[in-house]
């Protein structure tokens, strides 16, 4: 049997309606998405799912992004991992962020889908997952 792998995604993000546009748009495009909205929930979930990609939001209640990057490193070290957020910071803690694995850098709100997709698929391209 020649069964094709769907690509996944876990998306953790406190705003349903945003999670239900990331779901909606990724999974329109054959990809296997599955969403959190809570840290915690999310960190189970990529256990669980081992996805190639994480897009994660910095601000989130209870355990944010940062401390969830740096769980996904212990859990998961093979996932590419994509901050989506609206907190501005200039730079600052997109840096510190990278410099600790983060794979790519989005603000809020997202002008261009298409634009975040390319990320996706390189990273999912590099991580080979």
């Amino acid at each position: 049997m020649n069964k094709t792998k769907k690509k996944k995604i876990v998306t953790i993000d406190d705003e349903p309606d945003f999670v239900a546009m990331i779901k909606n748009y990724f999974g329109l495009r054959g990809y296997e998405v599955h969403t959190a909205l809570r840290g915690v929930i999310g960190l189970e979930l990529i256990e669980k799912e081992k996805p190639g990609v994480v897009l994660i939001d910095l601000k989130l209640p209870g355990i944010d992004g940062d401390t969830i990057l740096q769980q996904i490193k212990r859990i998961h070290p093979r996932a590419k991992t994509i901050m989506i957020t609206a907190f501005k910071d200039e730079g600052q803690i997109q840096k510190k962020l990278m410099n600790q694995g983060l794979y790519a850098y989005f603000e809020k709100p997202i002008t261009s889908f298409k634009e975040l997709e390319e990320a996706v698929s390189k990273a999912m391209r590099e991580g080979k997952l």
